[in-house]
């Protein structure tokens, strides 16, 4: 019933369109009274009720507990929340360290959450072949139809609107259309962004940037994900937040786009796993997990046990890596006076050679009557929120379609 709620594109009356605004609201805020679910959408009561009934009845509703932020002393509130297996969507996310799948029920509640064992040495068509069996594997366990489509992140240079990738370290020298593949293989709609986007998306949802309008996000391999007045920015072309091209030194080194002194020249992450190999040649032990052949690139688990280890090392290493990234952050800070600069979540293990090292560079930053603050804080969210994420950027391209 009421199943053309999820078809976009579908030319919807003016009840409809009230009744979708209803369901996407609850969607985003499970749990909702109904007297703030009026507030919320600027509808007044007795038209809310009415709507409400009508998804009560037809079982698109259900009556939960209230959000704790609803209840009043005194007074005891009902809830509204979507039938969990109403409808699902899919969140992929794919990185050097962690590539994973979800499927989220329409109360945002994980049903199933696999692991995508990359391996630095597959091929682009054998990743990709990857994908394509972990995606039927957890699309198997629910009714197929159900599923809306599939959000998805990776890094690199991409469209998100064609769904076009042009370049990424997880598809080497592979140049394929991520759209047309979910579309093929699954008959799904999708939509795709930089991973940089997703860092800032879910810090946003799931961790200290709740309650921020303004803030930044800047992640291992020097993508920015820019939150700016209560949205995610990303640019005319989908490409904002490169941070490791802004240009900070003069240096003979060149950089991926051919220019010289670039942040990327200094404070790429993958720089530290050359380095160890570096110095493994010449002899030196290190007390840090042996590198894959042919891939320079090490975790920061890694790189943070060695420094919990004791490791002066790769503490200098991240300490050169982050004044660097400081450098940055301080030029950036000037530009936007966000409200917060999120460092990675694994920061806060080693903060003497990463957020105290921003920080000091930042200690300027507000001088001179400017009146500036931005504080430089560790984020909260980790991997294994990020493909939870991508689910959700999918829901929220999804009903802003037929909004009205």
């Amino acid at each position: 019933m009421l199943s053309f709620l999820f078809k976009p594109g579908v030319a919807l009356t003016r009840e409809q369109l009230k009744l979708r605004r209803i369901i996407k609201a609850i969607y985003f805020h499970s749990g909702i009274s109904r007297s703030d679910l009026c507030l919320l959408l600027g509808l007044n009561k007795n038209s809310m009720t009415s709507s409400v009934s009508r998804l009560l009845e037809s079982g698109i509703l259900l009556e939960v507990p209230a959000l704790p932020e609803s209840l009043r002393p005194g007074r005891r509130k009902i809830g509204l929340a979507l039938r969990a297996d109403l409808f699902y969507t899919l969140g992929a996310f794919f990185s050097a360290y962690d590539s994973s799948i979800v499927l989220l029920d329409a109360q945002q509640k994980i049903v199933e959450h696999l692991p995508i064992c990359g391996d630095s040495l597959l091929s682009a068509e054998s990743f990709l072949l990857r994908i394509k069996e972990k995606m039927a594997q957890v699309i198997g366990l629910v009714d197929a139809e159900k599923v809306l489509g599939v959000g998805a992140a990776l890094p690199g240079v991409l469209d998100f609107t064609s769904g076009q990738v042009f370049s990424s370290q997880m598809f080497p020298q592979f140049e394929f259309n991520l759209k047309d593949f979910f579309r093929k293989h699954f008959a799904l709609p999708s939509i795709q962004n930089n991973i940089s986007h997703i860092y800032a998306l879910a810090e946003k949802h799931f961790g200290a940037a709740a309650d921020m309008d303004h803030f930044l996000t800047i992640d291992e391999g020097l993508g920015m994900g820019i939150f700016c007045n209560g949205e995610l920015y990303r640019g005319w072309q989908g490409c904002a937040g490169e941070l490791g091209y802004m240009k900070l030194y003069d240096s003979q080194e060149t950089g991926p786009d051919g220019r010289s002194g670039l942040l990327y020249d200094k404070a790429i992450f993958g720089r530290i796993g050359e380095k160890i190999s570096e110095v493994r040649k010449n002899g030196t032990h290190l007390a840090i997990q042996e590198l894959r052949a042919g891939a320079p690139h090490i975790s920061p688990a890694e790189v943070v046990k060695a420094v919990e280890g004791g490791s002066m090392f790769l503490a200098q290493l991240l300490s050169e890596v982050y004044s660097s990234i400081g450098d940055a952050a301080v030029n950036v800070a000037y530009l936007l006076n966000p409200q917060a600069i999120f460092l990675p979540a694994w920061t806060a293990r080693c903060p003497q050679c990463t957020l105290d090292v921003v920080k000091m560079k930042m200690g300027s930053y507000g001088l001179a009557n400017w009146r500036l603050k931005t504080e430089v804080r560790p984020a909260t969210t980790r991997s294994e929120h990020f493909p939870q994420t991508a689910a959700l950027m999918f829901a929220e391209e999804f009903f802003a379609e037929n909004d009205g």
